[in-house]
């Protein structure tokens, strides 16, 4: 069993901090999920370290990992020498759900280590990735977004019914409805009742 660490906002800050010496070329990180949560202070640290990046800079960092000696544990993951788990993602495809195309313009900066710029996805973009797998640790960092900032549910659903349409994810529906109805009615959210009956009648 891999002895996977979790990690918080500044460690991720110094392990970028470390590496960005390598980068020769400016590139572009985006961070997702958990990690995006930590970065913008939702949640106090992350499992593991998740980054997307477009196709051209996703090469680039791959061979930086390999160059600076990062153990290859998949398709999508690295371990670094202290033990984080670093999943890279390419081109807004993340475990199938692949964000709209402008997911990259509408991220947030956050700062630059070097050559490396960081940026976080929106919130939006966050909980549509995070409900798309919809297991319970998404649920409940969906629920700290919506606790601590003001999220509109109408663009929220217009966008994850398009995210879905080009996305191969099962039952994606059925996830909505278990957000808008049954969660935040566990939640004591205010449930919509219009907009549950027209995620209802999607096809």
């Amino acid at each position: 069993m891999q002895n996977i660490k979790e990690t918080n906002a500044s460690e991720l800050f110094d392990l970028l901090d470390s590496i960005s010496k390598y980068f020769e070329r400016k590139v572009k990180m985006y961070a997702l999920g958990g990690t995006a949560l930590t970065i913008l202070g939702i949640k106090p640290s992350t499992v593991d370290i998740d980054i997307n990046a477009d196709v051209k800079d996703h090469t680039y960092i791959f061979q930086i990992f390999e160059q600076i000696g990062f153990k290859k544990l998949g398709g999508i993951r690295w371990q670094t020498q202290e033990g984080l788990s670093f999943d890279l993602f390419s081109d807004c495809n993340i475990m199938g759900t692949h964000l709209l195309d402008d997911a990259l313009t509408k991220s947030k900066f956050i700062k630059s280590f070097g050559n490396i710029e960081l940026y976080t996805f929106s919130f939006n973009d966050i909980i549509i990735s995070k409900l798309a797998r919809g297991d319970g640790r998404d649920f409940q960092d969906i629920k700290h977004i919506f606790e601590k900032n003001k999220i509109d549910l109408i663009e929220l659903v217009k966008r994850y019914k398009e995210t879905m349409e080009q996305s191969a994810v099962a039952n994606s529906n059925r996830k909505l409805m278990d957000l808008i109805e049954f969660k935040f009615r566990d939640w004591g959210f205010r449930l919509d009742r219009k907009m549950i009956e027209r995620v209802k009648k999607w096809p």
